[in-house]
């Protein structure tokens, strides 16, 4: 564990150095999500047929111009270190340290709602506020819309789970019921 935290730490001053703390963050989840989509191009990075200036050359090839050149130096040093196969714990860990440095100096939580369909602006803003004085502290969600929610929604926020889906209500109505006595 002790070499990916200095790892995201050499990420983290990279991206402060330059000014890339935020687009460094949104790029990591972009190539994190293209590489599951697409496992083949970790296998083909993994080949041991393939030289540590190969995969380097390979890598700058197909990031360059699609990230940033902090992010593709970034990747080059892991796979000059071996430590590719980090990348994934490495963003998790960088995206916690950017969400606790929000919350301690700027107050400021994220979290994520997920809904059937998406929500109106006024409704993100509502939710936003509803948790806000909650926390007391400003809170931004990010949007996502889940179509295995019927209705309702469900708001993860400050490491707690906040569920008010169709699913949940019908699953408390049925134990109500179940509890009720009919003699």
């Amino acid at each position: 564990m002790r070499n990916k935290e200095i790892y995201m730490q050499r990420l983290l001053v990279g991206a402060i150095e330059a000014n890339q703390v935020e687009v460094i963050r949104e790029e990591l989840k972009k190539i994190i999500a293209a590489f599951q989509d697409q496992p083949r191009f970790l296998e083909i990075l993994k080949s041991p047929a393939m030289t540590s200036q190969k995969r380097k050359e390979w890598l700058e090839e197909a990031f360059s111009g699609e990230v940033s050149q902090t992010l593709v130096e970034f990747l080059v040093f892991l796979v000059h270190e071996e430590a590719f196969d980090h990348l994934g714990k490495i963003e998790q860990l960088y995206d916690g340290a950017i969400r606790r440095c929000l919350e301690e100096h700027f107050n400021l939580m994220e979290g994520v709602v997920y809904s059937a369909l998406p929500l109106e602006g006024s409704q993100l803003k509502q939710l936003e506020g509803a948790f806000a004085k909650k926390f007391d502290k400003q809170v931004k969600l990010d949007q996502i819309v889940d179509s295995s929610l019927i209705g309702g929604y469900r708001v993860e926020v400050g490491g707690h789970v906040y569920d008010d889906t169709i699913d949940v209500q019908l699953q408390q109505l049925k134990e109500s019921l179940n509890d009720v006595d009919l003699y």
